[in-house]
């Protein structure tokens, strides 16, 4: 009998799906749990919770892959992981990946590239062996093309109308209305006061919805930052024409956004089929401990 267990930590919520002989038993879902996104005792409490509403798997599991936001910035990271999760093993195998490289194993798919926006944004890909990554810098350097980057993005515009004299328009009145804040200025504290990503990035499909031109504008930009990102990799995995492109991540369930990123990557990657992600990425989770568990 084969029992792993697979966690998707991102940077606004975490999954988790334990599997026995490939049948689906048990999945529970709580906050992030990733040390970069949550900090440390947010995280801690994160994974007991989503780890406490499983049956009990403590020294049952033949193996646990977690793909988590911030691997790539932490070096905490994995060692929080691995003590935490290595008691749950009867093997001592748990393997740590960076969440985006769930993304390929959950489509079934070895070779590719996968692009992610949710709260941030990344790609990474692989290629007979040889994997990439372009992005991932987390939002105070990067994150193009991420719901968090689009809340800014539209909260600098309408900092900017203001200066000039011009009405915040439609923008405004989604922002507003999204966030609970009454004017430009109690946005604008909000934002510094509480600048966790997280708590920003969910507005991004009211900004993409606003009946505002900077809705199709900041579409536009998004689509094109991801684009971007699915060209690096596909360039840095030589000789990999025609490479599959799968989109992942919370934002890719806007419809209007996610178009406009298949569009943009069909015109720089014309070889290369786009998909959408069919299956939650924590299947991808699955599949990579699956694969350890069956190692001798």
């Amino acid at each position: 009998m084969s029992r792993v267990l697979g966690l998707d930590i991102g940077g606004s919520t975490s999954r988790a799906r334990l599997v026995v002989d490939e049948v689906i038993v048990a999945e529970t879902e709580a906050g992030s749990a990733s040390l970069t996104a949550a900090g440390p005792a947010r995280a801690s409490d994160s994974l007991a919770s989503l780890l406490q509403q499983l049956p009990a798997v403590a020294g049952t599991l033949d193996a646990v892959c977690a793909g988590t936001a911030g691997l790539l910035t932490s070096r905490d990271t994995r060692i929080f992981l691995e003590d935490k999760l290595t008691p749950l093993t009867r093997s001592g195998r748990v393997i740590v990946v960076d969440d985006a490289s769930l993304i390929l194993p959950a489509a079934g798919l070895t070779d590719g590239v996968a692009v992610i926006s949710g709260t941030g944004s990344i790609a990474v890909g692989s290629w007979q062996g040889h994997r990439e990554w372009a992005g991932g810098w987390g939002y105070l350097l990067g994150d193009e093309g991420s719901g968090y980057w689009i809340v800014r993005a539209a909260i600098r515009t309408l900092l900017s109308r203001r200066s000039l004299g011009v009405p915040a328009g439609g923008l405004g009145a989604c922002l507003l209305e999204a966030t609970g804040t009454a004017d430009l200025d109690s946005l604008r504290a909000a934002f510094y006061r509480q600048p966790e990503p997280r708590r920003w990035a969910r507005h991004a499909p009211a900004v993409l919805d606003c009946a505002d031109p900077e809705a199709a504008r900041l579409t536009a930009q998004a689509s094109s930052a991801l684009s971007d990102l699915a060209v690096h990799v596909a360039t840095r995995l030589g000789g990999a024409a025609g490479i599959p492109v799968v989109l992942a991540g919370g934002l890719m369930a806007h419809d209007g956004l996610r178009a406009a990123t298949v569009a943009a990557i069909a015109m720089s990657l014309p070889a290369s089929q786009v998909l959408s992600l069919g299956d939650a990425p924590v299947a991808g989770a699955v599949r990579l401990a699956e694969v350890a568990a069956s190692q001798p």
